[in-house]
């Protein structure tokens, strides 16, 4: 909690627009706070203010947090920044891969929204996760055979994706889309921002929750 807050300060110092989002929405719907079963905290921020987020945030994080990605971690693989904790210590037993990472402290995902159109959803999806792939098989973390049976699977959610696209109702409208799973937003559900109380504190989250916590849940 006190890595969020000293974040979202930060942002909202610089009138940079995030939102909370997955877990950490749901609990502050749900719970007013953490879900009690819950170990991180995620933010979403949007890509035409991403990299001023990034270098503002690396400068200006608290001495004891920094800002984790691939100008401060050699071995980087995610398609994402984190704020990272130094006084802490974790092991990822769910994703046992960021356990390369040289620290090990508790974690705030900085997840990248990207605005693209509607019909081209599919497309963007197999790129960022071909490039996820790539980057761990570069870094010799996946076999090749590892490496070609994501690619197959990949390419077959792409294809079944793309189908459903093709009968969309509207193509070329804008939508907010994020590098994993199959989440996206619609533009009018997450402006304006509104806040969310989070325990003893207050969030930017999107205006709408419901049709993004009933995607991912």
């Amino acid at each position: 909690l006190e890595m969020a807050k000293a974040t979202a300060a930060i942002l909202e110092k610089h009138d940079i627009p995030y939102q909370i989002a997955f877990g950490t929405l749901l609990g502050a719907v749900r719970h007013g706070g953490f879900i009690p079963w819950d170990d991180d905290f995620d933010f979403l921020l949007f890509d035409d203010s991403y990299d001023k987020a990034t270098e503002i945030l690396a400068k200006e994080l608290p001495s004891d947090m920094f800002l984790e990605d691939e100008k401060t971690e050699p071995k980087y693989f995610h398609a994402w920044a984190h704020v990272k904790d130094l006084k802490s210590e974790c092991d990822c037993a769910l994703f046992p891969q960021d356990n390369v990472y040289k620290n090990h402290g508790l974690s705030v995902d900085l997840y990248k929204l990207t605005k693209i159109k509607a019909k081209d959803f599919a497309a963007y999806r197999l790129e960022q996760a071909m490039s996820y792939i790539d980057r761990r098989k570069k870094l010799g973390f996946i076999t090749e055979e590892d490496y070609e049976k994501k690619k197959e699977v990949f390419l077959s959610e792409f294809k079944e994706r793309e189908a459903k696209e093709k009968m969309l109702d509207s193509p070329e409208k804008e939508i907010l889309a994020y590098p994993f799973t199959y989440g996206k937003q619609e533009i009018n559900e997450v402006f304006p921002l509104k806040k969310y109380k989070f325990e003893s504190v207050e969030f930017l989250g999107p205006n709408n929750y419901h049709p993004l916590l009933v995607s991912e849940y």
